[in-house]
């Protein structure tokens, strides 16, 4: 269940309800609803991941951004070395949709869900930790004066929270 309409205020919803509710809704399929596997998903609802939103101030979801971005900060977000002269100073043109942007009232916390099977913490930072860092810049910029102050990645099939650093 990765539906905007998922309530994130109040207590944790039951599963099974929020899939009825969906489906009478018409915004997911009777079919695809029993393809679900709700116990990979539950787990959630007791995650740090579920705390840290709760205590947010806003909680904006599938966020959409486009920015310019140095070439020395996209290349330095990847772990590149970054230019020199012009390069440096060269924009590049950033889009993405950050999964959860956290709001806090002095800083802000980015969170990115991930469904990937068969992959342990250290797959999912190698994999994820640049494109993470580079949200958290474009992020940054946006809502600037506040700063993205936490970047973590919940992994469904870990059912856990994981820190992206650096």
């Amino acid at each position: 269940i990765r539906d905007r309409s998922v309530p994130f205020d109040g207590t944790a919803p039951d599963l099974d309800a929020e899939v009825q509710r969906q489906i009478d809704a018409r915004l997911l399929d009777a079919g695809l609803a029993d393809k679900l596997d709700l116990d990979r998903v539950r787990p959630f609802f007791e995650s740090a991941v579920w705390r840290r939103i709760r205590h947010a101030r806003a909680v904006l979801r599938e966020e959409p951004f486009i920015t310019a971005l140095p070439a020395s900060a996209v290349l330095a977000a990847q772990g590149s070395a970054a230019p020199e002269g012009e390069a440096a100073k060269a924009s590049v043109l950033v889009q993405g949709i950050a999964d959860i942007v956290l709001v806090f009232p002095d800083h802000l916390e980015l969170l990115d869900y991930k469904t990937d099977r068969r992959k342990t913490e250290a797959d999912f930072l190698a994999a994820y930790r640049a494109q993470l860092n580079l949200y958290a810049l474009a992020i940054d910029k946006r809502f600037a004066p506040k700063k993205v102050t936490y970047k973590g990645i919940y992994s469904l099939e870990l059912g856990k929270l994981i820190e992206v650093k650096g």
